[in-house]
Order: structure tokens, then sequence, then C-alpha cells
């Protein structure tokens, strides 16, 4: 008898997933399971037409025994291996993990179920009690992808990206600041992003694997047996694909262990950048702010379109949804727009399709930070995961685009029309 396909209002899934949209908590049992990620099963089954119920019951089962539960995590065999040991440390996992202390400061335990779960969720799945009222909406972590790093396009962020969206919060969105938290504890969540991210990675490919690469009708993913030879220390034989989830997770945990080698150090032009300007260079410093202008309304560095030739955010550009919105509505032939084919997606975990918003400029808040290089990497790799792309850099004057001086040009017209970082506070 074939297996039914993932239902959106399946009991057990009401009572968790339901409940979590709604600001409600499940009643809190021994070993709390992370929530397991339907969403991305079912818009998998649409895309492929297949059948994930199976799957997706056998991957909880090595995802436990791997990762552990939201009160008990723990560290998958490879990262014993000396080429990750340091990536992610358990002592600060537990400092993170389980249920919150029940004060207003943060404890000594549970730091991210008090601090970040309402909007995160508990698994990462950016679905906390309060996301729903937010815009934008909360990151998930699941999918392995930040906006805002330091790193190439193509990489991961490194740990202290993380950590300073902690410290500085995301202008311009509900995350806040954490500035005052100790160093001790904000190592402590960042791991723990870091590992949910890699958690979250590792489930979405793994069922991507089953859809795409197994004959389901006769393979398993997982063949788990619970009891051993020796009852007394029960052990877990995960059979067929256990070598294929292994290489997965080792590709994702490479990912992660490499990232520094992604951060790029680029040159400061020969011109005054905004904020070092002196009587001196002024003159210089003016001339780049109006090449800046040139380029920000023209076809080469085409910024007006989305961010208009106001840069108040108000181009003529077709309304678009972020990578997270579209892994479950466009890529899998659903418009965003339409509610009603989307409503038992969003049964499952998807939050209701908010367009994005180009950046307002001349508003002044720069949600990965106000610095010149922030602002010159935002240009130079884009913003992953968003309609934001990187720069066309051209190799010769023939080409169209812009070349890296080009960019500082950008970012000190950018710079010179923002609103100041003193004013924003004061707001």
């Amino acid at each position: 008898m074939k297996n039914r396909p993932i239902q959106p209002l399946l009991a057990a899934i009401a009572s968790g997933v339901l409940l979590a949209s709604a600001g409600c908590k499940p009643t809190a049992v021994e070993s709390a399971p992370h929530e397991p990620n339907y969403l991305y099963a079912r818009a998998i089954e649409i895309k492929e037409d297949v059948v994930l119920e199976q799957p997706l019951n056998d991957s909880q089962e090595l995802l436990k025994e791997w990762f552990g539960t939201l009160d008990e995590p723990k560290l998958p065999p490879l990262f014993a291996e000396d080429d990750y040991k340091e990536l992610l440390s358990t002592a600060n996992l537990e400092i993170a993990a389980g249920p919150p202390a029940a004060t207003v400061e943060p404890g000594e335990k549970g730091l991210y179920r008090q601090l970040c779960a309402s909007c995160h969720g508990e698994s990462g799945q950016g679905r906390g009690p309060v996301a729903a009222s937010q815009n934008p909406y909360p990151r998930e972590f699941r999918h392995g992808i930040f906006k805002y790093k330091s790193t190439a396009r193509k990489n991961k962020p490194v740990k202290a990206d993380i950590a300073r969206a902690l410290r500085k919060g995301l202008s311009g969105s509900q995350m806040p600041l954490f500035n005052k938290l100790p160093d001790a504890k904000i190592n402590a969540l960042v791991d723990y992003v870091v590992f949910l991210s890699i958690r979250g990675e590792f489930e979405r490919k793994i069922l991507f694997n089953a859809a795409t690469e197994l004959d389901l009708d006769k393979d398993r993913v997982f063949n788990v047996s619970l009891k051993g030879s020796n009852e007394s220390e029960p052990k877990k034989q995960f059979d067929g694909q256990i070598e294929s989830a292994a290489e997965i997770l080792t590709a994702i945990a490479d990912a992660w262990v490499e990232s520094n080698d992604g951060v790029e150090e680029f040159e400061l032009p020969s011109f005054p950048i905004v904020g070092s300007e002196t009587t001196d260079n002024k003159a210089a410093l003016e001339e780049s702010i109006a090449k800046g202008r040139k380029l920000f309304l023209s076809e080469e560095a085409a910024c007006a379109k989305c961010h208009g030739e106001s840069a108040r955010g108000d181009g003529k550009q077709l309304p678009d949804y972020d990578d997270w919105t579209k892994d479950w509505t466009s890529k899998i032939d659903i418009s965003p727009t339409k509610l009603d084919s989307l409503m038992p997606l969003m049964a499952l975990g998807g939050m209701k399709p908010q367009p994005l918003k180009p950046r307002n400029i001349v508003e002044g808040k720069f949600r990965g930070g106000r610095e010149p290089m922030d602002i010159y990497r935002r240009i130079r790799y884009g913003i992953v995961g968003s309609p934001m792309p990187a720069a066309a850099i051209i190799k010769s004057s023939d080409d169209k685009g812009i070349n890296e001086v080009d960019i500082w040009h950008l970012v000190n017209y950018v710079l010179s029309i923002a609103e100041p970082e003193s004013t924003i506070a004061a707001n």
C-alpha cells in the first residue's frame, strides 16, 4: 500500500506546528525533539512528485542519533575528527540549548530559547511565537544561508559575522542588539546558531537526496534498529544510505570549516572615503561622490532600478521575494500571491509571503553595517538569499558593468546621502 503524502492538518502536526505558529507552546516533554521540516518535505513532494512520509520519519531517527534533542544537543561523530573538532564546542551547545531560565536576566543555560526562540523558533525554523507579526520575518537558519557576512557570496559566514549581528543587531529590523552579554554567552549562541544551521541544512539535503536519488517504493532512507545484542547498551544500525548521509554532512561541515578562506581583503582607494575628509581632500571627495551618483543612476550599476532615483527604495522594479519564500512558492510553480494555493503549505510552517522592500538608503539603516567596507561588500557580493545581486565587475573597459574603483565611488555616494548614525539613534 502506497504511503500517504504529508498532510497539513494531521493531529500530530497540528499539535506542534500550528500551535507554535499561533504563539502557543506544546506541553513540555523531557528531551523535546526538534520540529521536522514538514514544509520543505511537502515542497519537495510537489516538485518531484514523490511521497516523503517514510523518508521524513526515517531521517528524524538519524538526526536525533547524530544531533540529539532540543534539551540534550549532541555532535555527530564526524565532529570528533581533527579537521572539525574546533568548529563547535559541546560546552557552548550546552550553555545555549535546553529549557530557558525562569529569570528576566539571561541564565547560565537555555540562552537560545530564552533570547532567540520567540522569533527564530526553537529549531531555527524562523517561526517563533512572535515571528508572524514582523516584517521582515526572522531568519530561518535551516537553509544554511546568511545574508550579512564578510565572506564572498558562495561562502558560509565566519563566526565573527554572526557574533556581530548579535552584538549590534540588524538596523531596520526587529533583531535587537545583545551588547551587554559577555563574550562567553555570545560565543555559545554563535555556536548554537551554526549547529542549528548545519543540522537544518543536513535535514534538507538528505530529504532532497531521498526524493531524487532513491527508489522510494523499494528503498528505505535509513533502516533503524533500536535493539542491539546488549540490551544495556542498545545500538542503532543505519543501513542503506548512511554512507551517503555522512558524505552530505561532511560537505556541509567542510563549507563551515573553510569559511575563513572566503574573507577577501580589498584595498582602499586613492581618493578619500566619507568620514575621512579634510580641508585638503574635500574637493576629491566631492568629485568621488558625484561619480558615485552618476553610477547609481546608470544602467551599468542599475542601482536606481530597485532603490529609485531618489534612493528611497521606490524604484520601478516589480515586487520580489527572498529565497526562503521562493523555496516553497515559485520554485515549485506556485505564485507567492496565490494564498489559496499556499494555505496547505502555510499550515505546515510557511509564513504568509511578504514582498521585499528595497533599502531606503537615505534612511540610513544598513542591516549589514554602515562602515565603508560593509557597504563595499554589500555592493560587491550582493546579498545572498535576496534579489540584491553581486556587482558585475568588468575586466576591460569594453565590457558592460563597473570596476572595483567604481564601487568605492558608489560607497561614497551612499554614505553621503544616508542619515548619520547619530540621527538614527536619536530617533
